[in-house]
């Protein structure tokens, strides 16, 4: 049985148990920690909050659904675990077992989702490198003292498009701007 169908079994309203029982995603949000690398943010939810930071996403504030099967809705199968530095949600898919990581923004009323890591644990990756790209660089004054070079860059965008199977990096390569 997928997570999704241990996550909603016939329910509107999802159990979060069944991801919470997940190895990848267990973990992956117990180990994981914020980043701070200039003026980029990433803010990983605590497991207890997870639930929670659902609001606004999946349900309202009064619990109705805010799921939808059309282009631009959110999707039943998307869980948010994390936020960046402009409040964009951070999610897993969760009708995939290896549990892929997007982004979206909304725009125009509808949600545009952008594929950031081909599982969890590329994505529990790509956070240790942009870890250590952050030391004396966590923030915009940190960073205007040592900006990342030309090479660190290069080294770290060519890594995560080779572990994630050639994904499109523009979204590392945008939250890694710092002017």
């Amino acid at each position: 049985m997928s997570i999704f169908s241990k996550l909603f079994n016939g329910n509107e309203k999802p159990n979060f148990n069944a991801l919470f029982e997940n190895e990848n995603f267990k973990n992956f949000i117990s180990k994981a920690e914020d980043i701070s690398l200039g003026y980029g943010e990433i803010n990983i939810f605590k497991l207890e909050n997870i639930e929670k930071e659902q609001i606004g996403y999946s349900v309202s504030e009064n619990g109705k659904s805010l799921t939808g099967n059309k282009n631009g809705d959110w999707k039943k199968n998307w869980v948010v675990i994390a936020t960046d530095n402009m409040d964009d949600p951070i999610f897993v898919d969760i009708e995939n077992q290896n549990l892929p990581v997007f982004i979206a923004e909304h725009g125009n009323g509808e949600w545009e989702e952008n594929y950031i890591a081909i599982s969890i644990e590329k994505f529990s990756s790509i956070l240790n490198d942009l870890r250590i790209l952050s030391i004396n660089r966590q923030n915009p004054v940190e960073i205007e003292k040592n900006p990342i070079s030309e090479t660190e860059l290069e080294l770290f965008l060519t890594k995560t498009k080779n572990d994630n199977n050639w994904m499109d990096i523009e979204y590392w390569k945008i939250f890694l701007e710092n002017d």
